[in-house]
Order: C-alpha cells, then sequence, then structure tokens
C-alpha cells in the first residue's frame, strides 16, 4: 500500500478484502487529508480502480471483469489533485522507455501514445485523438509479444474512462469508439 496514504506498506490479506477496507482500516485514508481520487492496482501498468469499484471484492476474476488487473499486488492511491491525463501519459512514457523494441506496437505504439496524449492534452482536435488513442491501445493490446506492450494500455484506458475530465472531456458521448 503506497502513494499518497497515511500509513502504506505491505499488508497480507485474504483474496476479497476491497480496496475501500485496504485504504481506510488499515491505510488511514490519503496522508494529505484529501479525497482520494484514484487507485492504481497491479503495478506501474495496473488500471486505475475508481471510487465506484472500491468495494469490490479484491481478486483475479472480479477485477478482471471490470477490465483491471491484481497483477503483483500492488496498490497507489491518489488523492484528487492527481491529474489522470498526465498518469496516462506517463504510462505510456515508461513504456516508450522500458520498450524492449523487439515489436512494432510498444516500440512505436508508446511513442505515438504520448504524442497522442499530448494533443488530447492541448486540445488538439479531441475526439478524433480520442479515437486514435482507444485504436492505438488496442492494437498494443492485442499485437505486442509480451506485457509490457499489451499492459500499458490499461493505466491510459482506465484514466480515459474514468476521469474524461481531466483529459478535458467534459461528455461521455465524447468517449465513444
Amino acid at each position: 500500500l503506497a502513494g499518497n496514504i497515511k500509513h502504506g506498506g505491505l499488508i497480507e490479506k485474504a483474496f476479497g478484502i476491497t480496496l475501500r477496507e485496504l485504504m481506510f482500516d488499515f491505510g488511514g485514508g490519503s496522508a494529505s487529508g484529501r479525497p482520494i481520487k484514484a487507485v492504481q492496482v497491479g503495478g506501474p501498468l495496473g488500471a486505475y480502480v475508481p471510487e465506484s469499484q472500491w468495494d469490490i471484492p479484491l481478486d483475479y476474476e472480479a477485477y478482471a471483469a471490470v477490465g483491471a488487473v491484481v497483477g503483483h499486488g500492488g496498490i497507489v492511491v491518489h488523492d484528487d489533485t492527481a491529474d489522470m491525463a498526465r498518469l496516462a501519459r506517463y504510462a505510456m512514457e515508461f513504456c516508450a522507455i522500458e520498450s524492449c523494441g523487439k515489436c512494432t506496437p510498444c516500440r512505436i505504439g508508446s511513442t505515438r501514445g504520448v504524442e497522442v496524449i499530448d494533443r488530447i492534452s492541448n486540445g488538439e482536435n479531441r475526439p478524433q485523438q480520442v479515437k486514435l488513442l482507444r485504436d492505438l491501445c488496442d492494437t498494443m493490446v492485442h499485437g505486442s509479444l509480451c506485457a509490457m506492450g499489451g499492459m500499458t494500455p490499461f493505466p491510459v484506458l482506465s484514466a480515459l474512462n474514468h476521469y474524461p475530465e481531466d483529459f478535458g472531456l467534459a461528455a461521455p458521448t465524447q468517449l465513444a469508439a
């Protein structure tokens, strides 16, 4: 349990506990005292889980059903000052830097992903750029040779889907694939 949390550290509990229980019963809430906005579960390429999903039992099947992963069990808490577009960009940039370069979806896709997120954040033709980002993420998920490229879209799409306002998108209709 890490990030913006009062009491971080290693917590060992059985599957079935919820994020809400982990963050508040064990973690004591945010270290900043501000409301918690998003929780990244599963490592640096795990999805961002919004408050509406904090009561889902923490297990492989329940998380897979909502497009998230348990991964290695890492949980990083972000308060309401987090910029989810910036965090999504960080995931793409992380992949671009760490890619072994063997497959095109990861090597080139992540680099293009950073550029597309920048264009969305700058307000450049947002609806078309969001569609391009979704198509790019689909290509990375289905065409990458390893989990690096295949999982990079998880934090990107979860940020886009659950926090569209951070991308300058006000209406959910702008998110249609």
